[in-house]
């Protein structure tokens, strides 16, 4: 499955974007799935990513992830982001893990689905560039990635994502368990 990340102008027109659906919650037990959503798109500012989730009262543990790499490389760019709006991005390496910078802020409210709460984030460009290499987010070029929501919460457990993820083998980041982001002009 290849999902498209849209070329924008420096001020996006976020609500013309596709919305991908994080549906895939194949080792579920329990009936609790919530239903969670992202955006995506470049700017000449960098990769903006909007990710949120409905939940009328998430556990402290609920919260989206966000994944890139690119092909061949062994770093991963992970976003994750807490119902209480907390949020951490950092690169790991085979070797290390590193604290990045985003512009970032957090979303919620309600609408006809229900109540949801979120992050906005960008990535900025020179970080990017810096983390994969220059012209990372070209038109043409891809980037490999999941969108997860997950939750260790004993109440209210979940291990969702938007491309199916083997988190049965404990591989939810293996490159088996991403999938194609292309950037293309919109």
């Amino acid at each position: 499955m290849t999902y498209a990340i849209c070329t924008q102008p420096l001020s996006p027109r976020l609500d013309t974007l596709p919305t991908y659906k994080i549906i895939e919650y194949d080792m579920e037990k329990s009936s609790y799935k919530p239903f969670a959503q992202t955006k995506l798109c470049v700017t000449p500012n960098g990769l903006i990513l909007h990710m949120w989730a409905f939940e009328m009262v998430p556990k402290k543990e609920s919260k989206l992830q966000a994944v890139f790499t690119i092909p061949k490389s062994q770093t991963l760019l992970f976003a994750e982001c807490y119902a209480d709006g907390k949020l951490e991005c950092y690169t790991v390496t085979p070797t290390c893990k590193t604290p990045r910078s985003v512009i970032s802020h957090s979303i919620n409210g309600e609408d006809l689905q229900g109540f949801f709460w979120g992050i906005a984030i960008t990535f900025p460009m020179t970080m990017l560039e810096t983390v994969f290499g220059t012209g990372v987010l070209a038109q043409g070029n891809s980037l490999m990635g999941n969108i997860y929501k997950l939750s260790d919460n004993m109440d209210k457990p979940h291990m969702g994502s938007l491309y199916p993820a083997d988190f049965a083998g404990n591989k939810e980041y293996a490159l088996s368990s991403l999938a194609e982001f292309k950037i293309v002009s919109f």
